[in-house]
């Protein structure tokens, strides 16, 4: 598959931007392009930069903190936080691995799943407001999303898919090593780029946190659901972003 088209196939699974009609991938054509996930959260990285810094000087650090959180929710369709969210209300409310992922399967949210996500998003609001200077907010915001993006790709490789139907899935049991090796090195090239060392750091960090939730979900909900991935992608970004915030 070109690079152009797997590329185009990772924005149309996670973005809601508009791409050919022949771009949409089937199973293996996601699997497939799953190794560039990376590159495609350093684009809404950029977005998400390009609006900071046109806005940095001209308007309070208030609103330039809002449009930063609500940017990517209108990119991604709130693709992430509805993970968190289903996640969150199935670790508070289920008390054995079949409630859990009957609650996660639920499309409606309950209050912890709430409460999360507001969470999340003055967590997020607070960071941006307080960075430093723009130079380190910009570089932050493509180096945060674009290694946030390697636990999408690493947990399906790691552990089983949760629920009985599809065995790991209709996608996640075509993934190969060479896919999962090329989305890290993509997303280290992309922090080491914008951060020089601190990306190894911030590296570092997404790996423990994809390291501990996944055990997690492994003892929890005996592997990973759709949901999974998309908790721990937007909490290992926001954590990212807090950390780069400090160093």
């Amino acid at each position: 598959m070109p690079l152009v088209r797997l590329f185009l196939s990772a924005v149309a699974f996670l973005t809601r931007f508009p791409v050919p009609g022949w771009a949409h991938p089937d199973a293996d054509g996601l699997a497939r392009a799953m190794c560039v996930f990376p590159l495609v959260g350093a684009l809404l990285g950029v977005v998400n930069a390009g609006a900071a810094w046109a806005l940095w000087h001209v308007v309070p650090r208030d609103i330039t903190a809002l449009v930063l959180v609500a940017l990517p929710v209108l990119m991604t369709g709130a693709l992430h936080h509805d993970g968190l969210a289903d996640t969150v209300d199935a670790v508070g409310g289920g008390f054995s691995r079949e409630r859990r992922l009957a609650i996660m399967k639920d499309p409606h949210i309950g209050t912890y799943g709430v409460i999360s996500v507001v969470l999340l998003i003055l967590a997020q609001f607070s960071i941006f407001k307080n960075f430093p200077n723009e130079r380190r907010l910009c570089l932050a915001l493509v180096a945060a999303p674009a290694l946030a993006r390697v636990p999408t790709v690493l947990l399906p490789f790691w552990l089983n898919y949760a629920r009985a139907e599809g065995g790991k899935g209709k996608f996640v049991e075509k993934l190969k090593v060479w896919q999962v090796v090329v989305a890290f090195l993509l997303a280290l090239a992309v922090a080491y780029a914008c951060l020089g060392v601190a990306g190894f750091y911030a590296t570092g960090a997404m790996l423990v946190i994809c390291g501990v939730a996944g055990r997690y979900f492994q003892s929890s909900l005996g592997g990973i659901t759709g949901d999974t991935l998309g908790a721990t992608s937007i909490v290992s970004e926001t954590v990212i972003l807090g950390m780069l915030s400090f160093l």
